[in-house]
């Protein structure tokens, strides 16, 4: 298997970058110690957006790789995280190397909105937790050269995928740094290239092992809405804090509602109905200021998997449907990695309204667990 992994150039008068810096290490670790059956090829991106698509094609071409992985760097971040979405547009806050500084421009005309990694990003954060270096999936990639690399790279036909790293120097802070993030300033990482490398060389790995393949990737064209995070506990607690209804009641409900659990049956057939009340009514699915829905446990593995299926309490057929939700319990060296992801959605739930629900919720969850 031949694994492209990309860096970008310096850019806004820093004489580093960190994504460089760790793909060029990475490269050296790879060398000394290749992993049989895995060729990795490298390469430079140019801080340009009229260039840097043809230069990431231009390396596609000549390495016909069986994958990619573009890496850039955030300043604001202290953590290695793979980015979940990337969005057709262009908006930058700075002028790239070449003086062009788009604003509002589509990457692609025809293109969708946005695309999704190829890779299943709570995986490959989960691959360089185990590792020791700290890691968890991102949700904006921002609107700079890295965002529209990552969308160049979700539309190859190969798997492509996005990592942003911390903007480690070799001394000092970044200059640059807000081009991700545009509300956070340059931040010192402890992280070293090493680090990054040591990171980004799990991340080869776990592409090459086919443990990081797009969940959907069988299912082409079917929506499944999904969120991720890790938490600082065994997975046994997180098991629980799933099937315990005063847990459920403390963490399930998102930002802006309260929530009661009842009728818990904890067994595989059983199940309880959960009632979710709005500070702020907007579309409700219940009544004019609740969705309320009976949820029924389909499969239950202690402190691994927890599968259920939801129906909503609905007059109208928009929210009708039986929707599939899985709950994946992963330990992992800071803890365990948590990811949701839900199938058959009623179509008048947006997907994106529906996955900020589910992190919020995963949020609560966490915050309940490590207190």
């Amino acid at each position: 298997m031949r694994i492209l992994v990309t860096g970008f150039e310096p850019f806004g008068g820093d004489a580093e970058n960190a994504s460089l810096e760790a793909v060029r290490r990475l490269e050296q670790a790879w060398w000394a110690d290749p992993q049989p059956g895995v060729e990795l090829v490298t390469g430079t991106l140019p801080v340009a957006f009229a260039a840097a698509g043809e230069a990431l094609a231009a390396l596609v071409a000549e390495h016909r790789p069986d994958a990619v992985l573009a890496i850039g760097e955030a300043g604001g971040r202290t953590a290695i995280t793979p980015e979940r979405w990337s969005v057709n547009e262009d908006d930058a806050r700075i002028p790239d190397n070449d003086g062009d500084q788009p604003q509002g421009t589509p990457i692609d005309p025809d293109g969708p909105p946005r695309r999704a990694s190829g890779f299943d990003v709570d995986a490959l954060a989960g691959a360089i937790l185990a590792v020791g270096l700290p890691a968890q999936p991102s949700e904006d990639a921002g609107r700079f050269l890295c965002n529209h690399v990552a969308y160049l790279a979700a539309g190859l036909d190969v798997p492509g995928g996005f990592v942003h790293v911390p903007a480690v120097r070799s001394s000092g802070t970044a200059g640059v740094g807000r081009e991700t993030d545009a509300t956070a300033a340059p931040t010192a990482s402890a992280l070293t290239f090493d680090d990054l490398a040591l990171g980004l060389a799990a991340a080869v790995r776990a592409i090459a092992s086919g443990r990081v393949g797009a969940p959907d990737a069988a299912e082409a064209g079917t929506r499944i809405d999904r969120a991720g995070t890790v938490i600082a506990v065994a997975p046994e607690r997180v098991y629980e804090a799933l099937l315990d209804p005063a847990a459920l009641a403390a963490w399930l409900p998102p930002e802006g509602t309260t929530g009661t659990i009842e009728d818990m049956d904890a067994r595989e057939g059983g199940g309880f109905r959960a009632v979710l009340r709005f500070e702020h009514p907007d579309d409700t699915k219940t009544t004019d200021d609740t969705d309320a829905s009976v949820v029924t446990f389909v499969e239950l593995v202690p402190g691994r998997l927890v599968v259920q299926r939801v129906a909503f309490e609905t007059d109208e057929e928009r929210f009708r449907g039986d929707m599939r939700m899985t709950w994946r319990l992963e330990p992992v060296q800071a803890g365990t990695r948590v990811t949701v992801s839900a199938t058959d959605v009623p179509a008048g739930i947006a997907q994106e309204d529906h996955e900020v629900g589910l992190g919020s919720s995963l949020a609560n969850l966490a915050r309940y667990l490590e207190r």
